[in-house]
């Protein structure tokens, strides 16, 4: 059964999408830290997509912003899927970043690292351009294959918090 929202490409619409994805894992018992690794993935891509997918200022046709999102159980892996009519953006392009060589959170970048966080939660990332449209596939270790961050307990409340207080920033800005 696949479920389906649509949202718009806007950073305010983060806390819909999370509130959507508890409702699912719920519904189809995912664990918590797949559940983390899905959230988390969608965070990034709509915040990717919000930012950056609609930055051609020389098309003034008006474009629809709308942002597809799936899920669907199939056997032993979720399988996601994020569609948007942005510019054309092929996020498997992107190399990895570099690592930090210094000890100082001040001397770190914030940013960069979402599709870098997107490859390491996902356990395979596809992605295509047809007709207009971005589609990037995502799949998550569903039954007896949770994945989590190495050495801690996962918890998906902080991400809609984080959400919140993101949205106020970039609305801020």
């Amino acid at each position: 059964m696949v479920e389906a929202l649509v949202v718009q490409a806007e950073t305010s619409e983060l806390t819909r999408v999370y509130d959507w994805a508890e409702t699912l894992g719920r519904r189809f018992d995912v664990p918590q830290s797949t559940l983390f690794a899905i959230q988390l993935c969608f965070e990034e891509a709509l915040s990717n997509i919000a930012r950056f997918g609609f930055a051609d200022v020389e098309n003034e046709v008006p474009r629809n912003t709308d942002v597809r999102l799936t899920v669907e159980p199939r056997g032993d892996q979720i399988v996601a899927t994020i569609e948007d009519h942005g510019d054309a953006f092929d996020p498997l392009g992107v190399a990895a970043p570099a690592q930090p060589t210094v000890i100082s959170d001040s001397d770190v970048p914030l940013g960069g690292r979402g599709i870098h966080l997107m490859r390491q939660f996902a356990q395979s990332l596809r992605y295509e351009r047809r007709e207009d449209i971005n589609r990037l596939t995502l799949s998550f270790a569903y039954r007896g294959q949770a994945v989590a961050p190495p050495g801690r307990a996962v918890s998906t409340s902080h991400l809609r918090d984080g959400a919140q207080r993101r949205t106020k920033r970039w609305r801020a800005s």
